[in-house]
């Protein structure tokens, strides 16, 4: 599934990109000018959860991304976070339960170092996901490699990523694996209207020691409302290879958020 959202991800890419607007009418991103020491891009994303009726539920979700660039290093660093609370109210005796359903964040942190042209880049990487209710209780990798930009237009790119690494997880039960992995990523930006962007990103752990192999798939639509403020529509699908006992191998997550781009 999630392979499959990259390449349609990819055969956006490569519809728009026969159809590329003029470099008038493409949308630049705020940017932080900082003069020799580059710029820094990014947002905060803030989406909220709200559901009444016999079962009610209350939640959020933060994230935000900042790209720093300079003239050799592309860093990158991203913060996610959930939580969710359900209130359950049985219908016959009234009494009314209270349950923390979902608890996760993440964070990852990445640097490039350009060379050659620019677009090629050696990238040493860092990730620590914590999940209360997931498959994984905790997961945290270190991964190295290159990096190639592909396809550069504006603030359209593609970027592909591939390099060895390690891994640790924590199960839900309490058992814990660490073993060598190979990591593989694709990140692809485009504008597809005035003030809309469209953004697809796949990353992959697979387990050289026959051990779970992970997939994550984002895809996002993020629309403009007014100056820096925007509304993002996104669906995310994580993948796991080998779960324990009945869980599913594939996890799925939509959500409506609002964006503050700086």
């Amino acid at each position: 599934m999630p392979v499959l959202l990259l390449l349609l991800g990819l055969f956006s890419f490569a519809a728009l990109a026969n159809e590329e607007p003029e470099a008038d009418e493409i949308t630049l991103p705020g940017l932080i000018d900082l003069g020799i020491l580059g710029t820094i891009t990014g947002d905060i994303e803030l989406g909220f959860l709200f559901m009444d009726g016999n079962t009610e539920a209350r939640g959020w979700r933060v994230a935000t991304e900042m790209v720093h660039d300079t003239v050799y290093f592309r860093n990158r660093y991203n913060i996610q976070g959930r939580v969710q609370n359900n209130q359950y109210t049985d219908t016959t005796s009234g009494d009314i339960t209270k349950q923390t359903t979902v608890k996760r964040y993440a964070l990852s942190g990445q640097s490039n170092y350009k060379f050659l042209t620019g677009t090629q880049s050696f990238f040493g990487r860092g990730a620590y996901a914590y999940d209360m209710f997931g498959a994984f209780r905790q997961q945290g990798s270190l991964a190295t490699g290159y990096a190639n930009r592909i396809y550069e237009q504006q603030t359209n790119y593609l970027d592909l990523e591939t390099g060895p690494g390690f891994a640790y997880r924590e199960s839900a039960a309490g058992n814990t694996t660490k073993g060598l992995i190979w990591f593989l990523a694709a990140n692809l930006e485009q504008e597809i209207y005035k003030g809309s962007r469209f953004r697809q990103t796949f990353e992959g752990n697979v387990s050289l020691d026959g051990e779970n192999s992970m997939f994550t798939s984002r895809s996002t639509l993020t629309s403009q409302i007014n100056g820096r403020l925007g509304m993002r529509l996104s669906f995310s699908a994580h993948y796991n290879s080998r779960p324990e006992g009945s869980l599913e191998t594939l996890d799925t997550e939509t959500s409506a958020s609002l964006v503050y781009s700086f």
